[in-house]
């Protein structure tokens, strides 16, 4: 079982009460990590974009949204990302080659990056200083892709993303409660909060208590979906929450008559492919998935599926902006 799927321990059982012990170990845990670190001072501006609560929020999405205004500036920018997922990801970077590598080897989500973005350096490495170094030299802004909890690397500019519909959970820390650190110790030093899905107004008055500013983001379909509307298909998606690209999908007329999940950052086998193919033959459906999964499908069978691909929508974007500069 994943570390992303906190609701398996604390809603499921309803033991929150009782794992709460556990919670203040992994609490000490990181706040002993954070006191013994000696992060790094990067020659290159670090924004990192980070959440204090476990699963997928969106941040990906927002990286990338990041990444065209640097580059409107005609800013040199770089990312770095654990690799999370991946079969390489190690202590030893690997800047992303796309005709080099898979996706399945570097990671859905820098692999996704480096795909969108040929002039992009991306690297992946567990050491988060490592890959800082190697890229310092050949970019002005270096993009972290998660790691609030990492303290190697000296972040210039935190940005934090919250789902607006799950917000922090019943507000304890994992294994109790869905929270990374308390809100308060997740916050400290934060220049920005962003809010995706919906908005949530008690969440927002909760960071705004800390004197952060908060904006609201949602993410919209890029790809043409008008020759699916009103059309029936299968879909799948080994996302955080998969229920988000169906629902993008059925907010557009678009009928699921099956949907297939994998968990988290899922690498398919070429059964799993086998199984999908014969599964839309037999229905004789398009099959439709996200763009985080496409690029984990070999080359060769790309041509069976349909990747939607999104974009994120702020409403306020100019407070993003002033905060990136």
């Amino acid at each position: 079982m994943k570390l992303t799927e906190p609701k398996y321990f604390y809603k499921k059982w309803g033991i929150s009460t009782l794992l709460f012990p556990l919670s203040l170990l992994y609490r000490f845990g990181d706040n002993l990590n954070r006191a013994f670190s000696h992060p790094y001072k990067s020659k290159a501006k670090v924004i990192c974009i980070g959440n204090i609560v476990l699963g997928g929020v969106g941040k990906t999405p927002i990286v990338i949204e990041i990444i065209k205004y640097f580059l409107s500036k005609n800013i040199r920018v770089g990312v770095i990302s654990r690799g999370y997922g991946g079969t390489l990801s190690s202590n030893t970077p690997i800047i992303v080659d796309t005709k080099k590598y898979t996706g399945s080897e570097i990671g859905d989500e820098p692999y996704l990056v480096a795909s969108k973005f040929k002039n992009v350096p991306v690297c992946i490495c567990k050491d988060r200083k490592k890959a800082a170094k190697l890229l310092e030299n050949k970019v002005d802004v270096i993009i972290m892709d998660d790691g609030f909890q990492n303290y190697k690397l000296k972040k210039d500019i935190r940005i934090a993303v919250f789902d607006g519909i799950d917000g922090i959970g019943n507000g304890y820390i994992f294994p109790a409660g869905p929270l990374r650190q308390s809100l308060k110790s997740g916050l400290k030093g934060v220049n920005l909060a962003i809010i995706m899905r919906k908005n949530n107004p008690q969440l927002e008055n909760k960071i705004k208590k800390y004197g952060i500013s908060v904006i609201n983001g949602k993410t919209v379909p890029t790809s043409n979906l008008k020759e699916y509307k009103g059309k029936k298909v299968i879909a799948f998606a080994g996302i955080g929450k998969p229920q988000k690209f169906y629902k993008t999908l059925t907010d557009n007329d678009i009928k699921i008559i099956q949907k297939i999940n994998f968990p988290d950052h899922y690498l398919y086998t070429e059964e799993d492919i086998k199984k999908l193919k014969n599964l839309a033959k037999s229905k004789k459906l398009p099959i439709l998935t996200t763009m985080k999964d496409y690029v984990k499908i070999p080359d060769s069978d790309k041509k069976n599926f349909t990747p939607i691909d999104i974009e994120v929508k702020f409403d306020n974007e100019k407070v993003l902006f002033k905060t990136l500069s």
